[in-house]
C-alpha cells in the first residue's frame, strides 16, 4: 500500500536519530508509524527540548543536507522511534529493540516512553481482568463439559452410522463417521454462554434430508441430556440447533461421496451443501496457523465479541457482523501489527476499521485476489481459502451506517495513548436503545408449542434479512436490536423483538402491509408453508413507553462519551 506523506508537527532540532537499516531495506513498521505520525507526535513535543541551529535530523540516509526536510521515504526511519513508542514492540519486522544502541534520548523523553509503558502495560492487563470479570472466559469446568459433549457425540454419530448401514444393508464396519468442531470452540475464543459449532462428517448412503433430520434427530430426543432440538433445514448450511447438558450446539452435516474415506480426492466430489459445511472447518484451522501469536490473538478475539455484543453489533441475520467476520478481522490487525500488546492491537483495530476504504475487501492472504470483485458488498471481508472467496454477509445499508459508527466511537475513546482517566467500561457500555430511540418496530412470533416455536423462530429470523430491506426500499431505516424477549401475559409460547427506528426518516409505516409482504417471503416455499401453518407473526409500532425495562440502558457516562466523540 502507498502511503503519501504529510508533514505534521516538526521535530525537536536536537534529537539525532541512527537509523538501524539501510534505504534498501524494507521496514515492516512504517504503515503504523506513518498512520500514528500527525495524530500522535504532537503529544511528545511538550516533553522534547528544542535547540536552535541545529539539524532538523541528522544520520538520515535518504537527506541531502542536514537541514533539508525528510523525503517521503525518510520518515520510516528517522521518525519511527518516537512513534513506535506509543505502542511497544510493534514493529513487524522484528527486529529486536526498539532504540538502536547508539541512540541517546534526552532525559525528558526517556521518561515520556517509560510513562507510555506503563500506561500500555496498565491497560493492557485491565483489558484482561475486565474479560474475566465479564465472564467471557470460561472456567476449567466449563472447559471440561465441553470436552465431554464433544466426546459423546461422536459416540451418537457413531451409533447413528451404523443404523444407517444396517438400515441401508451395508456393512457396518464400513459405515464411518465423526464430529469436527469449529468456530470460536476451535479458536478458543469461546465463552461460558458460547455455542459449539459442530460438523457431522458421514457416509454417502446418509442422506440429509432423511438420515440426518430425521434418523439422527429421533437418537438425539431419546437422550436424556438433550432438548431443544430445532431443525433448521431451509438455511444456506442445513443445521440441528439442541442443547446438551445445558449447552447450546449448531449442527451441521457434510456428506462424504464414499465410505470410510476422509482423503482429499473424496472432497473435491462432495456436494455443494457439504463443501460450505466442511468449509467452516477448513478456514478455522487456517486462521490459527496465519496468526503469529494465538494468545494474543485469542484475547484481541475476545475482546471484540464482547464489544460486538453489547453494542449490538454481534447478529448475522439482522445484518451484522458473524463470528467469522470478527475473526477475520482480529487476525488481519494480529498479522500487520505481530509484536504489538493487548491494548495496542485492540486500539489498532479500532483505528484500522473506523478509517478502512470499505470498498477494499480485508483479506489475509499475501497474494493478490484481484479475481475478487466487491461490487455491492458493503463491507467484504475474504475468506482465507483456497480459491479465495468472500465471506457470506447480510449487512445492509442501514446496519453498516451503524458499524461504522461504533467502530468510530471506539476509535474515539481509544486514541489517546495518555489518558489517565481511561476506562475500559466506557467503551463496553451496553448501547443505549432507549436513550436513543423513541419508536420501534415490535415483531411478535407465537406457536402452539415451546417446539414449534423455536422451529418458527429460527425460519423467521433467517429471513429477517427481507424485512430490513423492505423496509429501506420504503425509506424507513431502522435499528434491529438482537435481543429475544416473553411477553408472560399471554399463556401461548411467544418471542418478541424491537427493532428501532430512526425519527429523522420515519414518516409512516403501514404495518399490515408490511406483513404480507413479509410472509410473502417466509412461505415461498413448501418449508415456509408447513412452518407457518399453526404460527403466526405479528408486526406493529410501539413507542417508549411499551418498550422493556429489561433493554433499557441508562448510563452515567453517556452524555460525557457523546461530547468526548463530538471532541
Amino acid at each position: 500500500m502507498a502511503w503519501r506523506w504529510r508533514r505534521g508537527p516538526d521535530l525537536p532540532p536536537s534529537v539525532v536519530v541512527t537509523p538501524r537499516r539501510q534505504p534498501d531495506q524494507p521496514n515492516a513498521a512504517a504503515d503504523l508509524l506513518l498512520v500514528l505520525y500527525n495524530r500522535r507526535l504532537a503529544l511528545l513535543a511538550p516533553f522534547l527540548p528544542r535547540k536552535k541551529g541545529a539539524a532538523e535530523i541528522s544520520g538520515c540516509p535518504t537527506s541531502t543536507s542536514a537541514a533539508a526536510h525528510p523525503s517521503p521515504a525518510c520518515p520510516v526511519r528517522c521518525r519511527a522511534r518516537y512513534l513506535v513508542a506509543f505502542f511497544p514492540g510493534n514493529a513487524a519486522c522484528g527486529c529486536g529493540p526498539l532504540l538502536p544502541p547508539a541512540f541517546q534520548s534526552p532525559k525528558p523523553y526517556r521518561s515520556c516512553y517509560r510513562r507510555l509503558l506503563r500506561v500500555d502495560d496498565r491497560r493492557s492487563s485491565a483489558l484482561v481482568q475486565f474479560l474475566k470479570d465479564e465472564g467471557a472466559v470460561p472456567s476449567p469446568e466449563d472447559e471440561k463439559k465441553r470436552e465431554h459433549v464433544i466426546r459423546e457425540l461422536k459416540k451418537i454419530v457413531v451409533h447413528w452410522a451404523k443404523v444407517v448401514a444396517c438400515e441401508q444393508n451395508v456393512p457396518q464396519r464400513l459405515a464411518t463417521a465423526t464430529v469436527l468442531t469449529y468456530g470460536s470452540y476451535t479458536l478458543g475464543v469461546h465463552g461460558p454462554e458460547s455455542d459449539i459449532d459442530a460438523l457431522c462428517v458421514g457416509p454417502c448412503i446418509a442422506t440429509l434430508q432423511y438420515h440426518f433430520f430425521v434418523v439422527l434427530r429421533q437418537i438425539l430426543e431419546g437422550r436424556p441430556e438433550v432438548s431443544e432440538v430445532q431443525a433448521v433445514e431451509g438455511a444456506k448450511v442445513p443445521l440441528m440447533r439442541f442443547r446438551f447438558a445445558g449447552i447450546a450446539v449448531d449442527f451441521t452435516y457434510s456428506q462424504l461421496p464414499a465410505i470410510n474415506t476422509f482423503s482429499i480426492q473424496s472432497l473435491r466430489k462432495i456436494d455443494e451443501r457439504s463443501w460450505s459445511s466442511l468449509s467452516g472447518v477448513c478456514i478455522n484451522e487456517k486462521i490459527v496457523q496465519l496468526v503469529p501469536n494465538a494468545e494474543k490473538f485469542q484475547v484481541l478475539l475476545r475482546c471484540i465479541k464482547l464489544w460486538a455484543r453489547k453494542r449490538g453489533l454481534r447478529c448475522h441475520h439482522l445484518g451484522f457482523f458473524a463470528g467469522i467476520h470478527l475473526a477475520i478481522l482480529a487476525a488481519y490487525v494480529c498479522r500487520r501489527w505481530p509484536n504489538a500488546s493487548v491494548n495496542g492491537l485492540f486500539t489498532m483495530f479500532f483505528q484500522t476499521s473506523a478509517h478502512w476504504s470499505w470498498q477494499v475487501p480485508v483479506t489475509l492472504h499475501d497474494e493478490p485476489t484481484a479475481c475478487l470483485h466487491p461490487e455491492g458488498r458493503l463491507m467484504p471481508i475474504v475468506m482465507p481459502c483456497t480459491p479465495p472467496e468472500f465471506c457470506m454477509s447480510n449487512v445492509t445499508k442501514g446496519t453498516f451506517k451503524k458499524i461504522r459508527e461504533e467502530l468510530t466511537r471506539g476509535y474515539a475513546l481509544t486514541r489517546d495513548p495518555l489518558r489517565h482517566d481511561f476506562e475500559w467500561t466506557w467503551l463496553f457500555e451496553p448501547f443505549p436503545y432507549a436513550n436513543k430511540y423513541q419508536q420501534f418496530l415490535r415483531i411478535y412470533l407465537c406457536a402452539p408449542t415451546a417446539a414449534e416455536l423455536r422451529d418458527w423462530a429460527g425460519w423467521v429470523k433467517s429471513r429477517s434479512r427481507f424485512l430490513i430491506l423492505k423496509l429501506e426500499r420504503d425509506g424507513i431505516n431502522c435499528d434491529p436490536c438482537p435481543f429475544e424477549e416473553v411477553d408472560h401475559t399471554f399463556k401461548e409460547p411467544n418471542m418478541i423483538f424491537y427493532w428501532d427506528l430512526i425519527p429523522e426518516t420515519v414518516i409512516h409505516v403501514d404495518t399490515t402491509l408490511l406483513k404480507e409482504d413479509f410472509m410473502k417471503n417466509i412461505t415461498n416455499d413448501v418449508y415456509g408453508k408447513v412452518k407457518c401453518t399453526h404460527s403466526d407473526v405479528t408486526i406493529s409500532v410501539v413507542g417508549l413507553p411499551q418498550f422493556p425495562k429489561s433493554m433499557c440502558s441508562h448510563s452515567a457516562h453517556l452524555q460525557y462519551m457523546e461530547h468526548r466523540m463530538l471532541g
